[in-house]
């Protein structure tokens, strides 16, 4: 398993079109993979809604993590989503 704290940049925080892109990432992968967030909250990174309700605000850091055949590329994928997301 591999994991990689991140910091949400989207100026609206996680939203439906940033949550959107993140599913698509993940959906691409063999990995399964996970975000975590502040008091412990975690979602499928498949799954638009268990994303929305970790409330993660910009600024927030979370903590993705993937296990499975192509871990590093799902990791890469979906922190590059949380990354970049100010211009989402």
């Amino acid at each position: 398993m591999k994991s990689r704290t991140v910091t949400v940049q989207c100026e609206y925080g996680l939203h439906a079109r940033v949550a959107a892109q993140v599913v698509k990432a993940a959906r691409d992968r063999k990995a399964r993979v996970t975000v975590r967030c502040r008091d412990c909250k975690q979602a499928d990174a498949c799954s638009i809604l268990e994303l929305l309700t970790l409330g993660a605000g910009q600024g927030t850091e979370v903590e993705i993590r993937a296990e499975g055949a192509d871990e590093n590329a799902a990791l890469r994928a979906v922190a590059e989503v949380f990354e970049q997301g100010s211009g989402i």
